[in-house]
């Protein structure tokens, strides 16, 4: 049966390619015969894109949402359209939801909340939220799982890892490691699907910022949380990017913000929120910065902390042969064939940069240089 529903799958990914290829080549020769020019059909590839990645489902809007965070890789046109990925991918029915609460609570949500609206305010890749009130009158978000999703999430990442098997038989290919980058993904989304990983990650961030006037997380309500579904308090406010426009927030104070917010996690805590898209920070009525979407975390040990702090101090120090020995020694891969080489080109690296403005450079194009 597993075989069956693999291979069912496969046959329904590639149906969705050939139609959603198909409809994007008419709509493409349409818009050239009309001489609309090159924008509108770039326009039409980001729609159909981005309209393929919603139908092919969960794991693969997922991998939408990374490269509408990427504009050092893909170009204006495909980072606008992925972007409503982050927060609209389409709703799931309403009976979903109703089974959802009942196999966890043994209610539906009708009987469990004040008032409980059908119509999501947010439908995401992994799950959609719907507001409620409790019966004290709190707002609430209640963050819901789509259905079905371990088992096409699974399916889906078997297919990705045979085709990144295919691609790793190159041996340029090779050194990117597409076997292991499918993993940490799988790794990754996995953690997502389970909420319970979610409220533990909120507890925990929340406990580390107790003290920073500046940083919140949604309070939950743990009564009604389960693998399956996520209440927390309902945040009122503007996504970071629009609230300077939105709420005349202090752009400058937001940076601050998000700069030390991430110092802490990386130096201080060791704990780190590894999805933190624009869709994913809200500045509230308050000014306050507020952190959603927790499932995707990563752990730095004390080691890992020193050596990212030790290669920050050599960067700046323009100690580029420090940085080499770093870089190498907590490099995953093989070790280091003509070391002169490497060394000399980080050396290089370090001068590209040294001395330089915030404001003359790229921060996406000095983490690709230094990734190459």
């Amino acid at each position: 049966m597993r075989a069956l529903r693999f291979t069912g799958r496969g046959l329904w990914i590639a149906l969705l390619l050939l139609g959603h290829g198909l409809w994007w080549f008419v709509g493409w020769l349409a818009l050239a015969l009309s001489f609309r020019g090159k924008a509108a059909r770039q326009a039409w590839f980001g729609r159909r894109l981005a309209a393929l990645l919603i139908g092919l489902g969960a794991t693969f809007v997922k991998v939408g949402q990374i490269m509408s965070t990427r504009p050092d890789l893909f170009p204006p046109h495909i980072i606008g359209a992925l972007t409503r990925l982050q927060d609209d991918v389409g709703a799931f029915a309403w009976r979903h939801v109703e089974r959802a609460f009942r196999e966890d609570f043994g209610k539906g949500p009708d009987e469990l909340f004040a008032r409980f609206d059908r119509t999501p305010v947010a439908s995401a890749s992994v799950a959609q939220v719907h507001k409620a009130e409790l019966a004290d009158g709190t707002a609430v978000a209640v963050k819901v799982r789509r259905p079905g999703l371990p088992d096409l999430v699974g399916f889906d990442l078997t297919v990705m890892r045979l085709i990144a098997r295919v691609i790793a038989l190159a041996p340029s290919a090779r050194l990117l490691a597409p076997v292991e980058s499918v993993d940490e993904f799988g790794r990754a989304i996995r953690a997502q699907i389970d909420l319970s990983i979610e409220a533990g990650n909120n507890a925990r961030f929340a406990k580390n910022f107790a003290s920073d006037p500046d940083v919140a997380f949604p309070r939950l309500h743990p009564a009604l949380c389960s693998p399956r579904v996520l209440t927390m308090d309902f945040i009122t406010g503007a996504k970071v990017l629009d609230a300077p426009k939105a709420q005349g927030a202090d752009a400058t104070r937001l940076a601050k913000i998000g700069f030390r917010t991430l110092l802490q996690m990386v130096f201080a805590d060791g704990f780190v929120h590894a999805d933190l898209h624009p869709g994913n920070i809200l500045v509230d009525r308050d000014a306050k910065v507020v952190l959603l979407d927790l499932g995707l975390t990563a752990e730095l040990d004390e080691r890992a902390r020193r050596a990212f702090a030790m290669s920050f101090a050599s960067w700046a120090a323009g100690d580029g042969k420090t940085m080499a020995k770093l870089m190498a020694e907590f490099s995953p891969s093989a070790k280091v064939r003509d070391y002169a080489a490497y060394e000399a080109d980080v050396i290089a690296f370090v001068g590209r940069y040294l001395g330089k403005a915030l404001g003359e450079v790229q921060v996406s194009t000095v983490a690709l240089d230094m990734m190459n």
